[in-house]
């Protein structure tokens, strides 16, 4: 049998690959077809008392739901394009009507799983119609072996299917190899006026736009300012950037990062990533920045998605701070990390992380009391985006009032929330609207810098 990763064919999904891991409707490069038979079999299991299925199931009805809102059946037959980016092509979802299909000879007279059979039966239907083998994908074994004795393919879930941002959302940057000036064949008419060049359209990918940045392999970093008549439009950024708050980037893309936190044409920015890629880090330091050192703002407001908006933090001792620390430990942790002297004294570099917080006014925040609040005059950082809905994201992104600053970090990968998918996430949502914000900026990182550790597990877990 055919490499996972090798195997080109369409795929049929079975209910119970869906169910295992709904992430599977995003882990193919070719079409995916489902057919009705599986949409009742999940409708049926949403009713289930045991609470992990029936979750699964709501979670892969809600994705399906969000990938074809808004299409015909005629489209749905046709099939509805997949979310693709640079990185990650896909195919199409086709939803197929199997209950008017007869049943091949093969499978006249089966016993077992009425639902299995007709699946299969699906299949081959599929082989005949499409001229080519399709693959069935499914965590029954015994399925697996029916559809393989008939003359069917089959194989298991996708061990390693991690969706990433990367994967599925719209970058904001584009790397290049090599110089990308050696690119021009003449240089007499690129450069414009000031730092604003002119490049052909043809050197960047289909999503570039204004707001988007792009860096090549000799350190030169651009901001896309305007594309027009098969040109784009770029304003370079210094090689040599400021620290801020003392920190240093680490690579192109922490370039970028910074230089658009700092940047007071923004008002919003959306960085998604893995873990240890720095997100949080650069944000808390671009806040102190902002605020302690050119004052324009007056404090930083950090809160985190915990739960839904209309949780309560609950009856534990102490103020809504003290309830809230424990879920900011990254936000301390990067303020411990940026102030820690070569003494390693752990009670010195408290103090002065207390007297950080004290000094930039920090807020730590829950969700819980955040509806009808309007920020001021602050940075507003929105860490663990990724286990938001769109309703909780909108709310959020709405607090921001007179001169403030909001700031979204998250990770697709680390979505723990069961009524939460990479495709109805937030932070998702976020990205594919506020992509066209004249004043938001989109990043997504796609290094770790945390440690070897961290690097190899993002990788392969």
């Amino acid at each position: 049998m055919k490499n996972s990763n090798e195997n080109r064919n369409p795929r049929i999904l079975d209910t119970s690959a869906l169910v295992h891991d709904p992430k599977s409707l995003l882990a193919y490069k070719d079409d995916i077809y489902i057919c009705l038979t599986v949409l009742e079999e999940l409708d049926n299991l949403k009713e289930r008392t045991d609470k992990n299925v029936s979750q699964d199931a709501r979670a892969v009805i809600r994705m399906l739901e969000d990938i074809i809102n808004g299409h015909t059946s005629e489209e749905m037959e046709k099939g509805i394009e997949l979310p693709s980016t640079e990185s990650a092509k896909r195919g199409k979802l086709f939803i197929g009507i199997d209950t008017q299909i007869d049943f091949a000879d093969e499978l006249k007279h089966a016993i077992g799983s009425d639902a299995d059979n007709r699946i299969i039966n699906y299949a081959l239907y599929m082989q005949k119609e499409l001229g080519q083998k399709v693959t069935i994908v499914s965590r029954d074994i015994n399925m697996r072996l029916k559809a393989r004795t008939i003359g069917v393919d089959a194989e298991d879930v996708l061990v390693d299917n991690q969706i990433s941002d990367v994967d599925l959302l719209y970058t904001g940057v584009q790397s290049f190899e090599g110089d990308l000036f050696d690119r021009l064949e003449s240089d007499e008419d690129f450069k414009l006026s000031g730092e604003v060049y002119k490049f052909p359209a043809s050197f960047f990918n289909e999503e570039v736009q204004a707001n988007m940045y792009w860096y090549d392999a000799v350190g030169h970093i651009g901001l896309v300012t305007e594309v027009a008549e098969g040109s784009v439009y770029t304003k370079l950024l210094p090689r040599q950037q400021d620290k801020i708050w003392g920190i240093s980037p680490k690579n192109p893309r922490q370039s970028v990062a910074l230089s658009q936190l700092t940047d007071p044409f923004y008002d919003l920015n959306i960085i998604l990533g893995p873990a240890g890629s720095g997100k949080t880090f650069l944000a808390i330091a671009a806040g102190l920045h902002q605020v302690l050192e050119t004052k324009i703002y007056k404090k930083i407001v950090v809160v985190r998605s915990r739960d839904f908006m209309d949780d309560d933090p609950g009856f534990l001792p102490g103020d809504l701070t003290e309830k809230s620390l424990p879920l900011l430990a990254g936000v301390t942790d990067a303020l411990i990390s940026m102030h820690a002297d070569d003494s390693n004294d752990e009670k010195s570099t408290r103090a002065t992380v207390e007297h950080i917080i004290d000094r930039a006014n920090i807020e730590f925040t829950s969700m819980a009391y955040f509806r009808g609040r309007s920020i001021d005059d602050a940075v507003l950082i929105i860490d663990e985006a990724q286990n938001m809905t769109r309703a909780q994201m909108k709310g959020m992104l709405s607090r921001g009032g007179k001169n403030c600053r909001t700031i979204v970090l998250g990770n697709l990968a680390q979505i723990d929330d069961r009524f939460v998918t990479p495709a109805s996430s937030g932070a998702s949502a976020a990205v594919n609207i506020f992509r066209n914000y004249e004043k938001g900026s989109v990043l997504i990182f796609d290094e770790v810098e945390r440690s070897s550790l961290a690097e190899f597990t993002e990788k392969n877990m």
